[in-house]
């Protein structure tokens, strides 16, 4: 019988779940409906979930620790320990550390994860698929730089999914599976540590058309909340926590137990939020820093004074969500919510507040009693739905960002005009899809670009393509295409190199460069450019390359 084992990976900003599933794979991309066995998260140290910290080790007696291990290592060693680094990836200043400390915790994940998947099997009956999830409003370079950490440290066939649309896959695939009707519009919202996430379902009337996922981002359109703050997330909540819990404490006294503080605020937090969810209106703690010990408590009213405005700011988020997509509350035919932040108090106040049509009884509301597993499960779910095979369709996308490019030292060219025809100087960047473009992506005419650079590597010529996401046009990292040089012209520029005299009448690099995009379904760019290389407004050669990102992370 060939099994196919489907490794979920919810890589969290502050906590990660891994789950597997197995089914009966008939082959091209088609498994049974019937789940061999279904989704079940992966213990860490008897837990379902793992909090994404790092302990370094310190290259002697101390070995790398993850999880809660490191966690307990954080009060003693702060500076040997790293937390938080999801949000850096792609970071133009931190992603190479954030991509180095991402992949090493996935390393760990797989070492788990292969004490009950046969990740090292070569058995040709066996197939193991892996799906990492991300942040809906993630940009390519997030996205690219998550799926090759997770190559790297040794996940095999990896694919990516939205976090949102993993948390609908749970329930739509779980025994106890709703129903959606034809045509419904789904809310899905995922509160995370890092990110709160929003995208729209609408279902299709027909049978056998594909929904339409369409995400949303309200955050740039709708009021900041305390001090010009865009973020909402669990980590939001800590540092109001710990500004609060601490407002009396001497300052170097927290600056030197930051990481202490902050595991016991985190504790403190989830008990309390548990306790005013079950109707009590205060919570107390005995909390341990160094030989310290102190006795802290906290009333939903104080809660309140020091964290009203991001308590207010979810209602925001969510009316935000609604007037982007367009939408009317009534229009909302069911809510899906995920991440264990969803389980805060003022999270339900909010939708009854914007929602009040929707419900927990009538199942229009939908949240899994372990909330923080629901994207991890779904993620397992993914080949299940891809299949077709249980009646429930895989989405069609639409790009969550606009995409723009240019080319470096570059010049928009004519159709048909060789070297020698009319460009246009390249003082803006082309627009290449639209926020909402239908996904996947490609372009019909390639684009025709002219480029003149000073060329100071005597073996190969580069050209660059630069991409800008969304309506700000935030520059992504560059791609890059190399091109061996011809032997004559290796011998010239080598010359040219050597000689100083002759450095100031080099001849420049010249090329046309037909670049022929795609983006796939997640947002993911790729490149084929063809290359007519020029010596001396001669034509010399034509070349095809595939571009490749160029992060440094390496």
């Amino acid at each position: 019988m060939n099994t196919l084992y489907a490794i979920g990976i919810d890589f969290g900003t502050s906590n990660s779940c891994v789950t597997y599933a197995t089914y009966y794979h008939r082959g091209n991309s088609e498994v049974d409906p019937e789940p061999l066995q279904r989704p079940e998260a992966i213990t860490f140290n008897r837990q379902h979930t793992i909090s994404t910290t790092i302990f370094l080790g310190d290259g002697k007696d101390q070995p790398p620790l993850f999880g809660e291990l490191a966690e307990e290592k954080a009060p003693y060693y702060p500076e040997l320990t790293r937390s938080g680094f999801k949000l850096r990836l792609a970071h133009a200043e931190h992603g190479r550390e954030a991509f180095l400390l991402s992949k090493q915790f996935l390393m760990h994940l797989r070492q788990r994860a292969a004490e009950v998947v046969p990740l090292d099997s070569r058995d040709s009956s066996i197939r193991i698929e892996t799906v990492v999830g991300h942040p809906v409003q993630w940009s390519a370079d997030q996205r690219e730089e998550t799926k090759r950490a997770a190559v790297e440290a040794g996940f095999p066939n990896v694919r990516l999914e939205e976090e949102s649309m993993a948390a609908l896959y749970s329930h739509l695939c779980d025994p106890e599976a709703f129903q959606p009707r034809p045509g419904s519009r789904v809310l899905m919202v995922d509160m995370g540590g890092g990110t709160t996430d929003f995208a729209f379902l609408q279902l299709a009337m027909a049978a056998d058309q594909r929904p339409v996922s369409i995400p949303v981002d309200p955050a740039p359109n709708v009021p900041a909340w305390g001090n010009n703050r865009r973020s909402y997330g669990g980590r939001d909540m800590d540092q109001l926590f710990m500004d609060y819990m601490t407002r009396d404490w001497d300052p170097e006294t927290v600056r030197k137990n930051r990481q202490a503080i902050l595991r016991e605020v985190r504790r403190f937090k989830e008990g309390f939020s548990t306790r005013v969810r079950s109707g009590q209106n205060e919570h107390e703690a005995l909390w341990l820093i160094g030989e310290d010990a102190h006795q802290v408590r906290l009333t939903k009213a104080e809660f309140e004074s020091f964290a009203g405005e991001y308590v207010n700011h979810f209602a925001v988020l969510l009316q935000g969500a609604m007037d982007e997509a367009r939408l009317a509350p009534r229009q909302v035919t069911y809510l899906v919510l995920t991440g264990g932040h969803s389980r805060w108090y003022f999270v339900d106040q909010a939708i009854k507040h914007v929602l009040p049509h929707l419900g927990v009884e009538d199942r229009t509301i939908l949240r899994h009693s372990n909330p923080e597993q629901s994207v991890a499960r779904g993620l397992a779910y993914d080949p299940l739905v891809r299949s077709n095979t249980r009646g429930v369709l895989a989405p069609q996308r639409r790009a969550a960002h606009a995409l723009w490019v240019s080319v470096p030292n570059g010049a928009l060219a004519g159709p048909g005009s060789g070297n020698t025809g009319n460009s246009s100087a390249w003082d803006e960047p082309v627009l290449l899809i639209p926020r909402g473009q239908a996904l996947p992506f490609q372009t019909r005419t390639p684009l025709r670009i002219r480029v003149e650079q000073l060329g100071l590597d005597a073996q190969q010529a580069s050209v660059s393509i630069r991409f800008f996401s969304g309506q700000q046009r935030t520059a992504l990292a560059e791609r890059v295409a190399n091109f061996e040089r011809g032997f004559w012209e290796k011998v010239g520029k080598t010359v040219s190199l050597h000689l100083p005299w002759m450095k100031t009448t080099m001849e420049p690099d010249q090329f046309e460069v037909l670049v022929a995009c795609q983006v796939d379904e997640h947002e993911l760019i790729t490149a084929e450019l063809l290359v007519t290389r020029y010596l001396k407004g001669k034509a010399m050669e034509v070349q095809r390359q595939k571009m490749k990102l160029s992060t440094g992370a390496a």
